[in-house]
């Protein structure tokens, strides 16, 4: 009799745990490869304990240590660039599909956002679940807390070490080594809230840009467009600007050849583009290959010898290294991580909440709304990329309170 009613309640309780287990993971957990919480191991060079993601607190509402302040951000009125627009350069406009291929793509989109689960509602940043991540991403203790920057300090006889498939030896010229920071600028600095502001077209009409300007840093990608038309969307205040090598060479090597040497900067091209970011610093991933330290080398000699406003920074190619590997460890299996991604990882460093905006992969949004891949134009992403993984990424991030992911309207 006994057995009979314990089969009987292990029945009922099947009935309603399985239902309940379906649903919960269907609408809060994104299927594919995702980061694996189960344990985070320590930084080298530390004494942090190993928890579990979800076991962290999600409350806070203590204090900020280290330094807070708003360096070098730009609150301006951007000005008009000086160059040509982006679609008139045919090594960028071959991305930009005939209109049948782009309403495809919408069509697909469509169709594809309807199986996206939403984000956790009621976002709280979880302050023991953001510090794991931090402490995961960079491990090595000699490049946390902000020092993740090549400087005087940390580049040993005028040579560096690219991180790409080939590694190479590459010599820094004196009058670059003199333009590098003593120390980094970011050195023990914590920020209270970080904006990202990606370039995605959810960010047309959504009305963010008070909300972006209220971070006391804003990070920005790719020398992303800042016309008026934009700024009610994306904001106008700018801390730091990133651009790559293949746009230095593309854009902005004289005489606009596609070449892969660059000979001359055209500098007065740069500085023109560059005035619409105020003097915030500008970031230049150098060290994949040596050709694109050359690159980044030259770029920092035509500014810095023109007395521009920005300061060029450049990321030790060690912790850019290691970080592609983080993700590509953790599900990103594209030949090459985002700029936007890399990012994420690099601002929990330096920020305690990172906020981001502009991160959707979709030509449509939720409500059936027909976007285009950038705000300010529809060239596709490139092959190297695969962001529809990354935002997978994202998504688990943001439920699980480490950042702030906005794919609405702020308004």
């Amino acid at each position: 009799m006994r057995s009979q009613h314990r089969r009987r309640a292990l029945l009922l309780v099947s009935l309603i745990v399985v239902p309940f287990l379906l649903y919960y993971t269907s609408a809060r957990l994104i299927p594919g490869d995702m980061l694996s919480w189960s344990k985070l191991e320590t930084r080298a060079n530390t004494s942090s304990s190993l928890l579990e993601l979800e076991e962290a607190d999600s409350d806070y509402s203590g204090g900020l240590e280290g330094v807070t302040g708003t360096a070098n951000s730009s609150m301006e009125k951007p000005k008009a660039g000086g160059t040509r627009p982006l679609q008139e350069f045919a090594n960028y406009a071959k991305y930009i599909p005939k209109e049948s291929v782009a309403l495809k793509k919408f069509i697909a989109d469509q169709a594809a956002v309807q199986s996206i689960p939403t984000e956790a509602p009621g976002w709280v940043y979880n302050k023991t679940a953001a510090e794991l991540f931090r402490n995961r991403v960079i491990r090595d203790s000699r490049y946390v807390n902000g020092s993740f920057l090549v400087t005087q300090g940390n580049v040993v006889k005028n040579v560096l070490k690219t991180y790409g498939k080939k590694p190479t030896i590459v010599k820094v010229p004196s009058d670059v080594f003199k333009g590098f920071p003593k120390e980094s600028p970011f050195k023990n600095k914590r920020f209270n809230t970080c904006s990202l502001v990606g370039n995605g077209g959810i960010l047309t009409g959504s009305g963010c840009g008070k909300e972006i300007d209220a971070s006391e840093f804003v990070f920005r990608f790719n020398m992303a467009p800042m016309y008026e038309e934009y700024l009610e969307d994306i904001g106008k205040k700018t801390s730091l600007i990133t651009i790559n090598p293949s746009m230095i060479r593309y854009r902005y090597n004289y005489g606009g050849t596609r070449k892969v040497t660059v000979k001359t900067i055209n500098v007065r091209a740069l500085m023109s583009d560059l005035s619409v970011y105020g003097d915030s610093y500008l970031w230049i991933w150098a060290f994949e290959t040596a050709t694109n330290a050359d690159h980044a080398f030259k770029a920092q000699q035509a500014l810095q010898g023109n007395s521009a406003r920005n300061q060029v920074i450049l990321p030790y190619p060690r912790v850019t290294g290691s970080m592609k590997s983080f993700w590509k460890n953790n599900g990103i299996r594209a030949q090459k991580a985002s700029s936007g991604l890399l990012f994420v990882g690099l601002a929990t460093q330096l920020c305690e909440e990172v906020h981001l905006y502009g991160f959707w992969p979709f030509h449509s949004d939720r409500n059936n709304r027909r976007l285009t891949e950038h705000y300010y134009d529809n060239a596709f992403a490139t092959k190297f990329h695969r962001i529809s993984d990354e935002f997978r990424q994202l998504q688990h991030l943001h439920n699980t309170g480490v950042l702030r992911l906005t794919t609405r309207a702020c308004q």
